[in-house]
């Protein structure tokens, strides 16, 4: 079962990428990929160990299975904090003090909105 289910799993996720740099980006992904074998073979080995399956091929069918959406909860996680970090870094500082000064008055209306209906209320 692994000679065909591995292949397929490369295949699935032998397009993804992290970083320009090649070196940077197999070494994430190594990471990535070596997370999520690490739950799918242990969740696996919870499932042998519970009688919830007990064949070799089911267990390798369930590992192949929950390692890929492992790999692409992890790698889509990882994505989005790659983002927001450069996205982060290339707005400058006015566009920061701007949200700043709209989340400071989004607390204060709130606050104000709290404080008058407690008051309606006694």
């Amino acid at each position: 079962m692994k000679a065909i289910l591995k292949p397929i799993f490369e295949f699935l996720i032998g397009g993804f990428t992290l970083f320009d740099n090649v070196i940077y980006n197999y070494i994430a992904l190594g990471i990535i990929g070596a997370l999520a074998f690490a739950f799918a073979f242990r969740f696996v080995g919870f499932l042998y160990d519970v009688g919830a399956i007990e064949s070799r091929e089911a267990g390798s069918l369930l590992h192949w299975t929950i390692r890929l959406i492992a790999f692409l909860v992890l790698f889509i996680t990882t994505y989005a904090v790659i983002w927001l970090v450069r996205f982060f870094i290339s707005n400058p500082i006015w566009f920061w003090i701007i949200v700043g000064v709209i989340v400071a008055g989004i607390v204060v209306l709130v606050i104000v909105l709290v404080k008058k209906r407690a008051d309606e209320n006694k």
